[in-house]
């Protein structure tokens, strides 16, 4: 019988365990414009674990792993152990109806936008967070698909980091719960088309004397076919940002509606673009009683090409979105630009991912991973869609508006891997006179020079700029990081590699300021082996 239960669960369900195990010896000679001339030798040991589940209806994912440090330079040692896991589970139950979704993750945080880049477990340690996030969500489909397709959910997501010893804001101790949903017309429909979305979140705020940062928005419209392709267009728009229990006396709600009337050309639901007129009505004096042309429009060029995109106003002014993404056989791209109400915590519970890589769980390099067959490729249970470069975030947890771009590309054919990334975020604070704007540009190029051993290079530069009232937070900061690195793999299990490391770090912005400075250059080299288990 116990034979036959597990032939029947092998067969229903797939299991897999990998992990790795690694040892790094690592020189660095710091040039610091504080701490002058530094060397100091590190041993680092890294093993991981991954565990993967998939069901008919069930997908899960769990990595783990443990980094401990031992260091020596000159005047003292130090030594530092940092554990890190990440999860996600998708359960189906009744098909595609019903939808459960998890995710979550401890990790490291850095927690000042200086230092973008040049924080990790090797400099500047001290600007990083130790931040816990999860967030599981429900999503239900009503499909009578020749009268009205909805959908609509739940999700509920905490966010949980500890005070660094630079951070000068606060450690966040958020929930966040999100209403969401959308209704829209059938196939069968043929002369009128219309769709309505909603949304309500409620973030609380512990840290913030009990401050709840809610966020309400609904959009619609309606199409009315005349001359075949050609219409009329109604459509409206609602959004109120507000913070509540508020101990000041500044305006508290930040509230926008709209509505229109203008023209559309449409050929199928994902070829179509509206162009309309409309009136405003605005908390603020400012944008009451504005009238301005709107846009939205969305164009499959082909079954490989998508565009989307709208443009308008919001309580803040002229406001825009656009996304973009191509997939072929070898080139994979992906852009977009948003704007967005939101705080630290929101970002980081729900972070975007326009990765462009699929990668396994034991993954060393970029080498490991593949392009994708298409532009909805789902990754099964043992593999992550990748993004190759992360959020700038400041770990303050004000309201801000932030305006962002990320491009993501990657190019895989025979031995070469190619990998080019850009981002662009302007976080404009509503309560404060403070503005930042970071823009960043990286590459990644793999070449495989024979069945066993690749070749690596990777260069990313960062500018940070501030414009606050307070002098310490002014001023403006140009990070580097890159790297070249030689892996070779002796046997099945075991890879041995060696890296050259370069970091530097010069500006004048007085806050958050590392362990050497805010004006040095690292260099390193470091020599690893690392056992794999799969």
């Amino acid at each position: 019988m116990g034979t036959s239960l597990l032939y029947s669960f092998n067969a229903l369900a797939e299991l897999k365990i990998t992990g790795k195990a690694e040892a790094e010896y690592i020189f660095q000679d710091v040039e610091s414009e504080a701490e002058g001339q530094l060397s100091l030798d590190t041993l680092q040991v890294t093993p991981s674990i991954n565990a993967s589940l998939d069901t008919r209806t069930f997908r899960g994912f769990w990595s783990g792993s443990l980094t401990h440090l031992e260091r020596d330079k000159v005047d003292n040692s130090r030594t530092d152990t940092f554990e890190e896991y990440t999860y996600s589970l998708v359960w189906q139950p009744f098909d595609s109806f019903l939808q459960i979704e998890g995710q979550g993750a401890l990790s490291y945080q850095n927690t000042n936008a200086n230092n973008y880049l040049v924080s990790d477990f090797l400099n500047n340690s001290d600007s990083l967070s130790k931040t816990r996030s999860n967030r599981i969500s429900a999503l239900a489909n009503f499909d009578r698909g020749n009268w009205v397709h909805a959908q609509g959910g739940i999700a509920y997501a905490d966010v949980a980091s500890e005070r660094s010893t630079l951070n000068s804001g606060q450690a966040l101790d958020n929930n966040t719960i999100e209403l969401f949903g959308g209704i829209s017309n059938g196939d069968s429909i043929r002369r009128v088309f219309w769709q309505l979305d909603g949304t309500y979140i409620n973030t609380d705020r512990a840290q913030n004397n009990n401050d709840e940062f809610i966020t309400r928005t609904a959009d619609g419209f309606i199409d009315i076919a005349v001359i075949k392709s050609f219409g009329i267009r109604l459509t409206a728009v609602h959004e109120a940002n507000q913070v509540s229990d508020r101990d000041d006396t500044s305006s508290s709600t930040r509230k926008f509606n709209s509505y229109g009337m203008g023209l559309f050309y449409r050929q199928s639901e994902d070829r179509y673009i509206a162009v309309t007129a409309n009136g405003s009505d605005s908390d603020l004096d400012e944008d009451d009683d504005e009238t301005f042309i709107g846009l939205d429009f969305k164009w499959a060029l082909s079954p490989r090409t998508n565009l989307s995109g709208s443009y308008g106003r919001r309580f803040y002014g002229e406001a825009a979105s656009f996304d973009a993404s191509y997939n072929s056989k070898y080139l994979r791209t992906s852009l977009s630009y948003s704007e967005d109400v939101t705080n630290t915590s929101r970002l980081l519970a729900n972070p975007q991912n326009l990765g462009v890589f699929v990668c396994p769980a034991a993954t060393i390099s970029i080498a490991d991973c593949f392009q994708p067959s298409s532009l909805t490729y789902q990754p099964d249970a043992s593999e992550q869609l990748v993004q190759l470069t992360s959020q700038v975030i400041e770990f303050d947890d004000n309201i801000i508006i932030r305006k962002s771009t990320n491009f993501q590309a990657g190019y895989d054919f025979s031995r070469l891997t190619i990998a080019l990334t850009s981002r662009y975020a302007e976080d404009d604070y509503l309560d404060l006179e403070r503005l930042r704007r970071t823009y960043s540009l990286g590459t990644t190029l793999v070449y495989e020079l024979g069945s066993y051993t690749n070749i690596s290079t990777e260069v990313t530069y960062a500018n940070i700029t501030q414009r606050s009232d307070q002098a310490d937070l002014n001023g403006e900061t140009d990070n580097w990081r890159g790297n070249i690195a030689i892996q070779r793999e002796i046997g099945r299990y075991l890879t041995a590699a060696i890296d050259f490391t370069y970091v530097d770090q010069s500006g004048d912005i007085a806050t958050g300021v590392g362990l050497f400075g805010n004006n040095y250059s690292d260099r390193r080299i470091s020599l690893s082996v690392i056992y794999k288990y799969q």
